[in-house]
């Protein structure tokens, strides 16, 4: 002992408590390596099982419907749990998910639908099949009467959605993997790009044109949307200059969103309709930003099973929504004006050789209330009668012209033509022209580099935070 200085005794830790400790430590490190192993296992399964460009990819999974989702993930050990989570439910026993995940509702994915073809209608409006409905496989299969618009050849290059401007026939393409919009006329001329950093960052997967040239985006990765309002200087030299607004933040409340899909705008008053998909819900905003009602859909079912919306378009003659709802194979219609909860009957789309859909990715209604719908997993476009029954379908697997490779995003014109994105083939296909063409026109699109891709500056707010 040193004089001056107080003894100190130490108490050594007991032998059991250290081997406690020891065999805890041991436990939290396997659980996290076989976490980690599951998920570079799995990782390779589907990248075996999904090569681009030459085996068909599907659209939806459990964590998105999109090819280079991985990129955008949010990273971090509890990020990486929850998805295993979700994906491999036997590990749902040693983890829990946050309280406020909107993945802790049952899922209608869990469950088989009726795949009787026209087993359940939910519109229950009488329709007679007429002599142009009978036409119109005729119409969309002449090759006389297909355009093709070839995209630029870039590795990123993954166009998941198109919205027709029908007051200006212009077509907004949106591309998921260059994070860009592209602007063509209807014969296929690129008139401009809106890109940059802000648009790098958002990675737009849905996109929807008002009448007034209003541009909405959602972002399935960012949880919320971004508004392009035509400015008021716009002239005939710099016609597409924008101010940019900001929807909506990440969350489950009002004005929120979780994982957005499908988004479209009514013609008659325009009010914007979100699907609101991890929410479980459809959202819809009025041409000021508010949000006036929220549909929340449920199976028509004793147990009440949460649908997730994923492409919404509307019928504006029966005052009807329609939805492709859940894993793409079944689409589902909606009283247009409903406010609060309502229990809907999934309808699958069975064609007379009892082919459904897989992964439906793309809808669209035309003038006559007929629905088109991107057959993805199966390379065509259907095509029902107002009421879902099953009318044709065309297309085919392919790269040539009238073919088809994992079409996602489609548009029906003012004169009946569908503007489709050939996702798989990097292009976008016009089907069904009114007017013949005499050469098929298969140049791919150039920019211009005198194109102005400049804008006002942007003023981006949080609507949220306004309210």
């Amino acid at each position: 002992m040193i004089i001056g200085l107080p003894s100190v005794t130490t108490k050594r830790k007991p032998e059991h408590s250290r081997l406690e400790a020891y065999t805890c430590y041991m436990f939290l490190r396997k659980i996290l390596s076989t976490f980690y192993k599951i998920n570079i296992l799995s990782f390779l399964l589907i990248y075996a099982n999904a090569g681009y460009g030459t085996e068909q990819r599907p659209t939806y999974y459990q964590e998105g419907y999109y090819e280079d989702e991985k990129s955008y993930k949010k990273k971090g050990i509890a990020a990486k749990i929850d998805r295993l989570a979700q994906r491999f439910p036997v590990l749902g026993k040693f983890y829990k998910q946050p309280p406020n995940s909107p993945n802790n509702n049952e899922s209608g994915q869990d469950f088989n639908y009726n795949r009787m073809s026209n087993s359940v209608i939910s519109n229950s409006i009488e329709y007679k099949i007429t002599a142009d409905d009978l036409a119109l496989n005729e119409r969309y299969s002449d090759k006389t009467r297909i355009q093709n618009i070839n995209l630029q050849a870039y590795d990123q290059t993954q166009p998941v959605d198109i919205s027709i401007h029908h007051e200006k026939n212009k077509i907004y393409l949106c591309d998921i993997g260059r994070s860009v919009v592209q602007i063509f006329d209807i014969n296929g001329t690129l008139e401009h790009v809106i890109n940059g950093k802000m648009m790098s960052k958002f990675q737009p997967t849905a996109i929807a044109v008002a009448f007034d040239g209003t541009l909405i985006l959602a972002s399935h990765f960012n949880h919320c949307l971004h508004m392009y309002l035509p400015n008021d200087t716009q002239n005939q030299s710099n016609c597409y200059s924008y101010k940019q607004f900001k929807l909506g933040t990440e969350g489950h409340q009002i004005h929120q969103f979780y994982n957005p899909a499908g988004i479209t705008i009514d013609k008659s008053d325009g009010y914007l309709y979100v699907c609101d998909r991890g929410n479980y819900r459809i959202q819809v905003i009025t041409p000021d930003g508010l949000c006036e009602r929220i549909i929340e859909l449920y199976l028509n079912d004793k147990k009440k099973y949460p649908l997730d919306p994923v492409r919404i378009a509307l019928q504006p003659n029966s005052e009807h929504i329609v939805c492709i709802i859940g894993a793409g194979d079944a689409i589902c219609f909606i009283p247009k004006y409903t406010n609060g909860a309502i229990q809907v009957d999934p309808l699958c789309i069975v064609d007379a050789n009892g082919l459904g859909l897989e992964n439906a990715s793309g809808l669209a209604v035309d003038n006559h209330d007929r629905i088109f719908i991107a057959d993805t997993g199966h390379h065509r476009i259907v095509i029902c009668t107002p009421d879902g029954c099953f009318l044709t379908s065309f297309g085919m697997e392919g790269d040539g012209l009238g073919q088809l490779k994992r079409p996602c995003g489609l548009d029906v014109t003012n004169d009946g033509a569908i503007v489709v994105t050939d996702s798989g083939n990097k292009r976008i296909q016009l089907f069904g022209l009114a007017r013949k063409q005499t050469s098929v026109e298969n140049n791919p699109s150039k920019e211009n580099s005198n194109i102005n891709n400049q804008f006002f500056p942007a003023e981006e707010f949080d609507l949220a935070a306004t309210l």
